[in-house]
């Protein structure tokens, strides 16, 4: 089996070759596959992540989120940590420490909230495993959230049969590609 570097490296090599075109087509449907989950339904605060280098493009949920009634979070790493601030229309974003966008707001996520978590990746199992970027901020943020639910978003390349698993890893609940939904 390979290792998590050699998988994330690989299946990132895909990703950055796909057009803008592709993203946008995939991501799309992807966004209205998690819209029609169960989990996304019942939630009342929806958990985004700002998308950078070809990842799923999840703001196609956010105006549906917000017809839905739904209120939105995006992440905000602070140190080693992670949070989810709200994401209101009017929210001010700034560029965090990797360059991606942040949220201004003061609030962070309840640690109570039952919320749906939008997470991505870089490679995902059939089984639901995640191999992520390497810094372990959804493991961490997720753990001990018990009223969370989490699903991870991806492309159908970035399903593979088996991946390396470590104690520490978050499984998501559901897995949704262009393709398919894993649960």
């Amino acid at each position: 089996m390979k290792s998590k570097e050699e998988l994330r490296n690989e299946i990132l090599k895909k990703r950055a070759r796909l057009s803008a075109e592709d993203v946008r087509r995939r991501s799309k449907r992807i966004c209205e596959l998690v819209r029609g989950m169960e989990a996304y339904e019942k939630a009342a605060d929806i958990c985004l992540y700002m998308p950078v280098r070809n990842e799923v493009d999840v703001t196609y949920l956010a105006d549906a989120a917000r017809n839905d009634g739904k209120r939105l979070w995006i992440p905000r790493v602070e140190g080693r940590k992670m949070n989810f601030y709200r994401w209101d229309e009017d929210t001010k974003l700034t560029k965090g420490v990797f360059g991606i966008s942040e949220p201004a707001a003061e609030r962070p996520l309840p640690r109570e909230a039952e919320a749906l978590v939008v997470m991505p990746g870089a490679v995902f199992s059939r089984e639901r495993d995640r191999i992520g970027y390497g810094g372990g901020y959804y493991d961490a943020f997720i753990a001990g959230r018990e009223k969370c639910h989490t699903v991870a978003v991806c492309y159908d390349f970035q399903i593979v049969d088996r991946i390396p698993r470590e104690a520490h890893d978050v499984r998501p609940e559901a897995v949704v590609s262009d393709v398919m939904v894993i649960k």
